[in-house]
């Protein structure tokens, strides 16, 4: 997932437009305090910055989480707590929580998590996991020995998706779609190429291949149009587990 953590496992980004606070070391003057209670459920205060959120572990409910940040300290979450809390951001400690995915896929778990949710569906957080202003975000199933994100094209409409096509210049929602697209031709055993949210003429050709061989309109071959990406969700989707 693109640019989703520094090469220092400890810190992460909230949003494409908080690039200034990258890695967790630039907060705002003044804001952070001396350790204190912060609604903690569990009667344990760690140490680190205060922010006025809530500490709230979970547990393996089968429910899904949008987690907008994490890291090894209360610091390295520290905007993504302040970017995302006016939408009621908790944070968690993940050896208390559930044994599931709370940072980077293929990486050592974080020791906190800030996130949204629960949500009893895919629905919601992947709705605003598709936003441009959770793009840098991942959602995540509360169930023990999870290890990849879920895929949320498998979870938005078609109706909702942007169409495509070979040498448009891609918005950052556009990008988002296209690194999904990118992502589950690559789980599917295809070569699309780097996924780089560019809908490339090489991510276009896998397209057509796909296209040819379900019988869609060849007028449309190389475009990705609601029923293209229908047929994408059809055949992709169903080799998750969510």
């Amino acid at each position: 997932m693109a640019l989703r953590v520094s090469p220092h496992p400890t810190t992460r980004m909230v949003s494409p437009v908080h690039s200034m606070f990258f890695s967790g070391t630039s907060r705002p003057s003044g804001s952070l305090g001396e350790p204190e209670a912060l609604g903690v459920d569990d009667g344990v205060v760690p140490s680190g910055p205060a922010f006025d959120v809530p500490l709230k572990n979970l547990d393996c409910t089968g429910d899904t989480i949008l987690v907008v940040g994490w890291g090894e300290t209360r610091s390295a979450i520290y905007n993504a707590v302040q970017y995302n809390n006016e939408a009621g951001v908790k944070y968690l400690e993940t050896a208390k929580s559930c044994n599931t995915l709370y940072g980077a896929e293929k990486q050592d778990t974080p020791t906190y998590a800030a996130y949204l949710g629960p949500f009893d569906s895919l629905s919601e957080p992947c709705s605003l996991r598709m936003s441009v202003d959770h793009a840098r975000d991942v959602v995540t199933t509360l169930k023990p020995g999870v290890k990849i994100h879920v895929q949320c094209l498998c979870a938005v409409s078609p109706v909702d998706m942007p169409p495509l096509n070979v040498g448009m210049v891609a918005d950052t929602r556009d990008g988002i779609y296209i690194r999904a697209l990118q992502r589950l031709l690559v789980d599917m055993g295809l070569k699309p190429g780097p996924i780089s949210g560019e809908y490339t003429p090489r991510t276009a050709a896998v397209i057509q291949k796909l296209q040819r061989i379900n019988a869609i309109d060849p007028t449309l071959y190389k475009q990705v149009e609601q029923q293209t990406w229908q047929l994408i969700r059809d055949r992709g989707c169903l080799q998750y587990d969510f």
